[in-house]
């Protein structure tokens, strides 16, 4: 008996890269990290197991690792080191099945790109739309990638969208330093402000893509080209045949980038229309 066709797309975002070590990336020398990232490596070793396991409770999922190359030491990708990651800490044993459902969206320079390209990416491979979305990230980005990113590639109602959410530890305290001015002694006091300062930076970007809903201004799209370190392709299709077989309505932009159109179609809001992609 065939196993049913998948309709379930896990997106595990990708926030740095485990560059590989004895320690299975226990040991946060191994990541390579922003300095405001300090002591949140652990936490996203926690999103890969949840994705995996958010997988094996689905025979119908479909596990999407996002993320690209954004750091110039390393070709390697967020999405490739978090594989990499899982597999040598066994985390595939989770599974009742072989690992042929996880898939590795390589070229996302930003959380709104996450979601679309693992989108198109679970297309490619399936020939299918997915009819209902899992994301993992951190909490406090729920309302950035759900409600911001998900309605604005249109896939609606939004009660097709579960997710998953695990904070770094201290991203309370920094909000609490933040509304009291309490910033501590010694070393900690450093990382402690940055992380109160990205907590800032947190909700400026959710008003930037209120703004600009496809991230296709400068202050949204400038971000995404000085993290594209390795001139990573960012259409969102390979050839002008795939994008017109899929169905989707994109404009590609100056910078070589592809976006959605404000008013193109999008075969995903059909609840999982099956456009052939082969």
């Amino acid at each position: 008996m065939s196993s049913p066709p998948p309709n379930h797309l896990v997106i595990v975002c990708g926030h740095a890269i485990w560059s590989g070590g004895p320690a299975n990336g226990w040991d946060e020398r191994e990541w390579l990290i922003e300095s405001y990232k300090r002591g949140e490596t652990p936490t996203f070793i926690e999103h890969i197991r949840a994705g995996v396991r958010v997988l094996a409770g689905d025979e119908r999922a479909v596990l999407v690792f996002s993320g690209g190359p954004t750091r110039n030491e390393t070709q390697l990708s967020e999405a490739r080191s978090y594989y990499n990651l899982a597999a040598a800490n066994g985390f595939f044993g989770l599974l009742p099945f072989a690992s042929s459902r996880i898939l590795l969206e390589e070229r996302a320079l930003d959380s709104y790109y996450n979601i679309l390209f693992s989108v198109a990416e679970f297309w490619r491979a399936h020939a299918t739309w997915p009819e209902r979305l899992t994301i993992v990230s951190h909490a406090f980005k729920r309302a950035r990638l759900v409600d911001a990113h998900c309605a604005a590639i249109g896939f609606l109602p939004l009660d097709r969208v579960g997710f998953v959410g695990i904070n770094p530890p201290g991203v309370g305290e920094s909000r609490l330093r933040e509304s009291t001015g309490v910033s501590g002694d010694g070393g900690g006091a450093h990382v402690s402000r940055e992380k109160a300062e990205a907590m800032q930076g947190v909700q400026l970007v959710v008003g930037q893509w209120a703004d600009d809903p496809h991230g296709v201004g400068e202050a949204l799209a400038g971000k995404r080209r000085a993290r594209n370190c390795w001139a990573v392709d960012q259409r969102l299709f390979f050839s002008e045949e795939e994008r017109v077989r899929s169905g989707v309505g994109t404009r590609v932009l100056g910078d070589g980038s592809e976006a959605l159109d404000d008013n193109g179609v999008r075969p995903w809001g059909t609840m999982g229309g099956d456009i052939e992609a082969r």
